[in-house]
């Protein structure tokens, strides 16, 4: 029985840390996701700072607010 335990602390330990990755790059993840012309930045300052929660505040807040590379086009109603 102690060996399915260690199993299943393992697996969730596994579990845990590959969660705690994905929080930690949030910012990055959503800066690709939106094109931020500064994602890379984004993701250094993510990558080296981000372990304080301040910096990986501003690096949220900056994901989410900063300019994008999107275009947006208009086209008039009826054309293609």
């Amino acid at each position: 029985m102690e060996d399915i335990q260690i199993i299943i602390i393992i697996i969730l330990a596994i579990i845990a840390v590959f969660i705690g990755i994905l929080i930690h790059f949030l910012p990055t993840i959503i800066a690709f996701k939106r094109e931020a012309s500064s994602r890379w930045i984004i993701f250094l300052v993510n990558l080296l700072l981000g372990w304080t929660f301040i910096i990986w505040l501003v690096a949220l807040i900056w994901a989410c607010e900063g300019r994008t590379d999107k275009k947006i086009v208009y086209t008039q109603e009826g054309e293609k």
